[in-house]
């Protein structure tokens, strides 16, 4: 009973600050409004991957407990109650459902009044920019800042001839990803991922294979290119965590075994997905020589 009072108090406290300082434009979902963030996200299937994969686990639109499972913020159409013109999950990681910077920008300055700490923002550019525009001005500082990452998809199978020895990890195989990934993580976000002791990332990794969402190649007992379906919804398949051991770089093996990620993806959902920093001119050149194209344009930011 006094977790269920110190539950409710946090969210009339958190409804209260957010109305107040948005002007009553942002507010706090609840469970009521699990269809209209349903049909928001339905009209960005692909984009929206992370989201619909938390509703995906059959979690409804209103808070459980306090923050630390996660909100999603809403902002409603005033013409028209009841229909959603945009969204934001807010948990260990900011997620706008939104292209409009605007929209962006007030989901920002909810986020200051809620005075969380975050590790990240990521999503289409112009919303992202727009939280962080007034997200800045909280108690965080980001450690960095990707300004301009290609959204990239692919629908038809690759005409790059595949790599037959590419093939999906199995629970036999966690000894050789889990350094695999390591590494992945450590080279793209300048720290490892078990630095702090943490068995959560190692969770991961055997949740992914457990899964088969791990894709593997390996020799003399090593992995040697990796990639995981990292979000996976009945729309589309989100491709993450692509790593080539840096030995086997410069080989021309980048491009086969990603034919055979997309291959293998694309006989479960219509659209590949992935997003890619823009200064990464190999990889891009890789991904669009697989086949993909760039649709659309996400932002990161990290703290």
């Amino acid at each position: 009973m006094r977790h269920l009072t110190r539950t409710l108090r946090w969210l009339l406290d958190a409804e209260d600050a957010v109305a107040r300082v948005t002007g009553d434009t942002v507010r706090i979902l609840s469970n009521s409004d699990t269809a209209a963030l349903t049909n928001l996200i339905s009209k960005q299937p692909v984009t929206s991957g992370y989201v619909q994969s938390i509703l995906d686990t059959g979690r409804r639109a209103g808070p459980i407990g306090g923050f630390a499972r996660g909100i999603f913020l809403g902002i409603f159409d005033p013409v028209h109650p009841g229909q959603l013109l945009a969204a934001c999950w807010a948990g260990a990681n900011i997620v706008p459902v939104t292209d409009d910077p605007d929209y962006g920008a007030y989901f920002g300055q909810a986020l200051v009044a809620l005075d969380e700490h975050f590790g990240s923002i990521f999503g289409p550019q112009p919303a992202v920019t727009g939280v962080w525009d007034a997200l800045q001005h909280g108690r965080q500082t980001a450690r960095e800042i990707r300004k301009n990452q290609p959204f990239m998809t692919i629908t038809e199978h690759s005409s790059v001839l595949d790599n037959p020895n590419v093939r999906t990890a199995t629970e036999a195989d966690y000894n050789l990803v889990l350094p695999a990934s390591v590494a992945m993580f450590t080279e793209e976000l300048g720290y490892s991922p078990l630095a702090d002791g943490s068995n959560g990332y190692r969770l991961r990794v055997r949740q992914l294979i457990a899964k088969g969402h791990t894709m593997i190649e390996t020799d003399q007992q090593a992995v040697r290119f990796k990639a995981d379906f990292g979000i996976v919804t009945s729309d589309a398949i989100q491709i993450q965590g692509v790593w080539l051991r840096p030995d086997a770089r410069g080989q021309g093996r980048a491009a086969p075994a990603m034919a055979s990620v997309v291959n293998r993806a694309l006989k479960l959902v219509p659209v590949v997905s992935l997003y890619v920093n823009d200064y990464n001119t190999a990889a891009i050149r890789t991904y669009e020589r697989v086949g993909f194209a760039t649709v659309d344009r996400f932002a990161t930011v990290l703290f």
